[in-house]
């Protein structure tokens, strides 16, 4: 199934919706193969995400949650519990995979049809020679949005999904920032204030040369984390 803005997803659907065994390619690069519940990863999973993080284990709402296994960019691994696509205080941090006893997962060959192909690259697949990251490029939800969130007493005991996506310009800056979709005003005009006050990212590049890239569709749960 082709979606314009989620990339292309192969396997097993239930009306047009995948559910089941599957793998979902989405145009930064980045490649889900697991288990999906009315078109999001629900289950066991293994995603190998644009920025060389790898991460194995239970995923749920689209990202991983549970016990997982996350493989860092820089070579280090984690073995625990994960939440929102990052590392708590629930597991242990290992120099190398050699040290934590296991084998990095390689990323597989792509069966792709040349039709597959055309699409991916009409949604800019592989216009990056790498794609804008932040930190060490395993979440950005855990390492920078969740510690700097401020919940006001009108936030208390609620529960909110935010839907967002923003560009890292040249220059690794925010900009364009855009709420998609809010359960919560409250909750989209904090998550706006944060971003705006983010540090720097590493930006894309193209050629040798910084370019501007789009996070897109971005989706956040609070609640549970004041």
């Amino acid at each position: 199934m082709y979606h314009k803005e989620r990339g292309l997803f192969v396997g097993t659907f239930h009306r047009t919706v995948a559910a089941g065994r599957g793998m979902n390619i989405r145009a930064d690069g980045s490649l889900y193969i697991g288990n999906f519940v009315r078109g999001v990863y629900q289950g066991y999973g293994r995603l190998f995400m644009a920025t060389g993080a790898v991460i194995c284990g239970e995923f749920s709402s689209g990202r991983a949650n549970g016990l997982d296994t996350l493989y860092y960019p820089d070579g280090k691994v984690f073995i625990g519990v994960m939440q929102n696509g990052g590392a708590t205080k629930q597991g242990k941090t290992y120099k190398s995979a050699d040290a934590a006893k296991l084998t990095r997962p390689q990323k597989p060959d792509l069966p792709l049809t040349p039709e597959d192909e055309a699409f991916l690259q009409s949604l800019g697949y592989g216009a990056y020679d790498t794609p804008a990251t932040f930190g060490k490029g395993a979440s950005f939800f855990q390492v920078y949005i969740h510690p700097n969130f401020r919940y006001s007493e009108s936030m208390a005991d609620k529960i909110a999904t935010v839907e967002y996506e923003f560009t890292v310009g040249e220059d690794g800056k925010l900009r364009d920032i855009h709420i998609l979709s809010s359960t919560d005003e409250d909750f989209s005009k904090e998550l706006v204030r944060v971003l705006k006050h983010c540090p720097k990212w590493t930006p894309a590049m193209k050629d040798g040369k910084p370019v501007p890239y789009t996070i897109r569709n971005q989706r956040i749960t609070f609640g549970g984390y004041n």
